[in-house]
Formats: C-alpha cells, sequence, structure tokens
C-alpha cells in the first residue's frame, strides 16, 4: 500500500493538515507542556503518524500507547505516569543522549475506559507533568469535552484530492 511504504517521517512530509500542524508544533516547542493536544478524525487519515512525525521533528522519543487496548483502568494510567516521571526515556539514557525527551502519544483515547480518561485528564492538568502528551481519536470522549480549557481540540479531516494529486503524476485527470 502506498501510505505504508511513503508514510511520513517529520511534521513537514505529512500532507495536508496545514492548519493542523502549527498545534502541536506550538505545543512541542513551548517546553512547559500545559495541557494537551487532541486530535480527532476518521480512521486512517494520519492522525497517528501526524503525531509521531511532529514528535520526530521536535526531537522527542515516542511513546506510542494503543489506549483503547494498555489503557482500562485508574492503576493503568497511574503505571503510565509514573513511568514518565523523567523526561528521558531508558533508551536515551542507554544511548547517553540526554537532550532527546519523551512524547507521550496516546493513540485511540476514545477506546479507553471512561475512568481511565478521566484520570488521563487528571494527568493531563498536573502541573508537575514534565512530558508532552497527545492523543488521537476517532470520537472525542466527553471528559475531554468538558476540558477544553487545557486539552486543545483539532479537528481532522482527509487531504484533499488537490494535495495528493502530485504524488500520482502519471494518474489521468478526473473526467468532468
Amino acid at each position: 500500500m502506498y501510505a505504508e511504504s511513503h508514510r511520513p517521517v517529520f511534521l513537514d512530509d505529512v500532507i495536508g493538515h496545514h492548519d493542523i500542524k502549527q498545534s502541536p508544533q506550538k505545543y512541542l516547542q513551548d517546553e512547559k507542556f500545559r495541557g494537551a493536544v487532541f486530535m480527532i478524525g476518521p480512521p486512517g487519515i494520519g492522525k497517528t503518524t501526524m503525531a509521531l512525525c511532529a514528535a520526530r521533528t521536535f526531537g522527542f522519543d515516542s511513546l506510542e500507547i494503543n489506549a483503547s487496548k494498555s489503557i482500562r483502568s485508574f492503576e493503568d494510567v497511574d503505571k503510565l505516569k509514573d513511568a514518565c516521571r523523567s523526561c528521558v526515556n531508558i533508551q536515551s539514557f542507554i544511548r547517553g543522549d540526554m537532550t532527546r525527551k519523551t512524547c507521550v502519544i496516546l493513540d485511540e483515547v476514545d477506546g479507553s475506559d471512561p475512568h481511565a480518561q478521566a484520570k488521563i485528564v487528571e494527568w493531563v492538568k498536573d502541573p508537575l507533568r514534565t512530558v508532552p502528551i497527545l492523543c488521537t481519536g476517532n470520537e472525542l470522549p466527553t471528559i475531554f469535552k468538558r476540558n477544553t480549557e487545557l486539552i486543545q481540540i483539532l479537528r481532522c479531516y482527509p487531504p484533499k484530492a488537490s494535495e495528493v494529486q502530485h504524488l500520482f503524476p502519471n494518474a489521468d485527470a478526473p473526467q468532468i
């Protein structure tokens, strides 16, 4: 499949989403990491890829977690919080690269347990948190709707045909 073999690596490689890409960029460059960024939209349009590319672009090691499978309770969120007390992850520490920080990417948050979602929101509000949090999902959970002062909600849409047309130069133009 074209999308898998040509998956973007950096944020500038992501096609479309021009307005959306600016938000994770500002968030990850701030270094205070107040709140979180939540990208929502239909499956397969590049939300997770965009989050991974944003983290990589700004020098973060990604800790990607499928929240719908791995975050089922308060305890799961507490374990994750404890694992992220240091902003440098174990891989960077072993490599001796103390400049690469961790960015937590919670994928499919809307599929996680509602109690766990409430605990995630508490973690987002924690002033002692040192890691940025990027979330993705198909739908916006109710608890996140009530906390939009700290959680930036970004509605993602599929790229327009004009944005991907250059990828297929030998394709015939559509007949109108």
